[in-house]
């Protein structure tokens, strides 16, 4: 049995245009899916920390915050069509003409800024009104290896008053 209160498999990533008042977006769609198996993650890193110690003992005698501590998002998907990897900043999207395949003309990729939404199996979500995002495709060419884009992510403070960087909500009552 799920707990609804917990996150409990991915469901759908949806990502779309920050809000004009600098909250979270309302047009998100599913641009990726085909999500690669245990590799989406959304995790708070620790920020570091160095000891101040003094010669009197060997404890600590204080601790100061060298660096704070981040969000990182992350996801690889094997759907790397011209489409999707255009909507993500990869490259600029030649639609095919007359039943044309798509095509992509990419340099390096740039960074974008997104509303990005990840919703479980169990009907929980998270909600990041402002993301960076970066992508990186990986075009493996070895028999029996699909190719991949990696998705990377920094969730940024919303430009929005009094909205958070990441917002979760727990899974309906079943």
């Amino acid at each position: 049995m799920a707990r609804p209160k917990n996150f409990l498999g991915l469901s759908v990533v949806k990502i779309g245009p920050i809000a004009a008042d600098g909250g979270m977006g309302t047009t998100l769609t599913e641009i990726l899916g085909a999500t690669v198996k245990g590799s989406a993650s959304l995790v708070l890193n620790e920020g570091t920390y160095e000891d101040l110690e003094i010669e009197e003992e060997d404890t600590a005698y204080d601790e100061i915050e060298t660096a704070a501590a981040k969000w990182a998002f992350q996801l690889e998907s094997y759907n790397v069509s011209a489409k999707a990897l255009s909507e993500l900043g990869a490259g600029e999207l030649t639609e095919g003409a007359s039943g044309a395949p798509d095509s992509i003309g990419m340099d390096v990729p740039f960074s974008i800024e997104r509303s990005v939404e990840c919703l479980t199996r169990n009907g929980a979500k998270l909600e990041i009104a402002r993301m960076k995002i970066r992508v990186r495709p990986q075009f493996d060419a070895q028999k029996g290896v699909y190719a991949k884009v990696i998705v990377t992510g920094k969730p940024m403070k919303p430009e929005k008053a009094g909205l958070k960087t990441v917002i979760k909500t727990d899974a309906p009552a079943s």
